[in-house]
């Protein structure tokens, strides 16, 4: 007889799991709530861009079923026919992994909205009573809610993989980053890209509209860069294997535009993957940034800022300052105030030891 309190108790510390091991020992213990002698789940790929179908089981023979070890091979996708399950291939897979050729065996399918089929192979021992209608309903409707702590899961690992994601491109530091799924949808973009794809699709008089878009317009080079990126990715063999693997620095394509004759813009495309028991997660990483050829004569400005510990705004006042615009000039292509910019070049001028913009100029000429 079920104790619902025991049950009750599982299923809540079920909802609460946030790692895969731990979903699978309180997945466990709801199944000894049952009296099963073997069990095993099929999670159909949740909603999340690049998942997979994962397998889980419990008191079942994998060594004696050819599914199973092709599956261990190259994933449980593997297995699956082209038209989904049908009940030849589920009776099948049912009979290879029963604990006992005699066990009493029940399948439980239930399809998710959103796409999908959650199977659930339950197994008693031939001496024990048969399954009743009863425990065959409760067991529907533990199913349910089991492939619904399952989704939430996976939206939580997606979360993740995510913050880990950030944090690893933090490390790039470019003026530009884009950060794009597998569907080429954007996860994060900040403005400095956006502005350099504005550029980069009508040149520096794109910069007059004030007004950027709220998502980049990808050029045709940025988006061949791309799809060579995943054509690379997709030639990456995973081993189907559980934990969390991080796959980075694969194909990289390089991009450049020259806007003036000092004045380039240089991009690169790059895949970062994570691999997780829920599935591969594939992401591409976009940057940008400006590079502009010194004049003969000129310490490069970097190196002037690194000295002088300019904050990364007086730094980007200080590349046009040397560019010869003026403080409502700098003011405008900064979408800044006036007041604000005249500050900032005050406090520029008193970090260089200066009193004019002139003479921090001089600063990036080499003394004689």
């Amino acid at each position: 007889m079920l104790v619902a309190s025991a049950l009750n108790e599982c299923l809540l510390e079920l909802a609460l799991q946030r790692n895969l091991p731990g979903f699978q020992q309180s997945l466990k213990r709801i199944m000894e709530q049952f009296a099963l002698s073997g069990w095993a789940v099929i999670f159909p790929p949740t909603p999340t861009p690049g998942s997979r179908p994962v397998f889980m089981a419990h008191g079942i023979r994998p060594e004696s079923s050819p599914l199973l070890t092709l599956a261990a091979k190259n994933g449980i996708e593997a297995i699956i026919p082209p038209q989904g399950f049908d009940g030849p291939f589920l009776a099948t897979l049912a009979r290879q992994i029963s604990p006992l050729p005699s066990s009493r065996c029940r399948v439980l399918r239930n399809k998710r909205d959103r796409g999908g089929e959650f199977i659930l192979f339950c197994y008693r021992a031939p001496a024990d009573a048969e399954f009743s209608g009863n425990e065959m309903m409760a067991l529907g409707g533990i199913s349910r809610l089991v492939d619904r702590c399952f989704v939430a899961l996976a939206q939580a690992q997606e979360q993740e993989f995510e913050a880990g994601l950030f944090r690893m491109v933090g490390n790039i530091h470019p003026e530009g980053l884009c950060v794009l799924d597998n569907r080429l949808r954007v996860i994060f973009e900040n403005r400095k890209f956006k502005e350099h794809m504005h550029v980069w699709n009508g040149g520096f008089a794109a910069l007059q509209n004030l007004s950027l878009p709220r998502q980049s317009e990808l050029p045709e080079i940025w988006k061949e860069a791309c799809d060579r990126c995943f054509r690379a990715f997709r030639e990456v063999k995973f081993p189907p294997v559980s934990g969390r693997m991080a796959v980075s620095q694969g194909s990289v394509s390089e991009l450049k535009h020259k806007l003036d004759t000092e004045t380039w813009l240089e991009g690169a495309v790059r895949y970062l993957a994570f691999q997780t028991p829920l599935g591969v997660r594939p992401y591409l990483i976009l940057t940008c940034s400006t590079r502009r050829q010194v004049p003969s004569g000129m310490i490069p400005l970097a190196q002037i800022c690194e000295r002088l510990g300019f904050s990364r705004r007086e730094s980007e006042l200080a590349e046009l300052i040397l560019e010869g615009s003026s403080a409502r000039e700098i003011a405008v292509k900064l979408k800044i105030a006036l007041p604000t910019v005249k500050t900032h070049i005050r406090h520029i001028l008193q970090k260089a030891g200066v009193s004019t913009r002139l003479q921090f100029v001089g600063l990036c000429r080499p003394q004689a």
